[in-house]
């Protein structure tokens, strides 16, 4: 007897599954994802947001030597008025820096250097060398007036070309800090980030 004895005809017009389209269709979902998955880990590789130390120095400077630049310009009751839009001089956008200081027993240092860090792209940076110009203001030049909101940095600078950012950054005697939305205001106060102490000793009963 044969085996094919009440088997039903072969129907030859069928194709072959890698020729239909559902079988492609399941398989593309699970595929797309991984795709997108890898696409996506690409993505978050190469625009990485920066993480902006609170010194620039992104390698990480100690603790305590940020605490006392800060304890320092307390001291010495440092603030500065930083103006983005004191003039224009051929499509350069001019700053204007009044700094005080009623403690300091010594000259207000003759070249600043102001930091612009962006919260988290290092690219878009600036470093801003702020000049004396007598009295306590101090001048300095930007080719592009940012629209961003970025974290302010300002210390005095060493006038030695012996001497590195990252050594003036180091050894800074003092630092002010301040935070600006230049597409709200183009005016910013600096200031020391720790405010004075107050006093431990509990009042006298006398």
């Amino acid at each position: 007897m044969s085996d094919n004895v009440g088997a039903g005809p072969i129907d030859s017009s069928t194709p072959p599954w890698y020729k239909q389209f559902w079988p492609w269709f399941l398989i593309a979902l699970p595929a797309t994802v991984v795709v997108a998955g890898f696409f996506t880990l690409y993505l978050a590789i190469k625009y990485s947001d920066d993480l902006v130390s609170d010194n620039y120095y992104r390698d990480g400077l100690a603790i305590n030597q940020q605490l006392t630049q800060d304890l320092r310009a307390t001291e010495l009751a440092l603030s500065a008025t930083l103006n983005f839009a004191a003039g224009n001089d051929d499509a350069i956008d001019v700053l204007a820096l009044e700094l005080s200081s009623p403690r300091a027993t010594k000259p207000l240092p003759t070249l600043l250097t102001l930091y612009l860090l962006h919260p988290t792209n290092a690219k878009a940076d600036h470093m801003i060398k702020l000049i004396a110009a007598g009295g306590g203001r101090y001048r300095g030049q930007l080719s592009q007036l940012p629209t961003q909101r970025y974290y302010l940095r300002l210390i005095p600078s060493v006038v030695s070309e012996s001497v590195s950012e990252q050594e003036n950054l180091q050894s800074a005697e003092w630092r002010l800090t301040g935070e600006i939305d230049f597409s709200i205001s183009h005016l910013v106060e600096l200031q020391a980030e720790l405010q004075a102490t107050p006093s431990t000793t509990p009042p006298s009963d006398g």
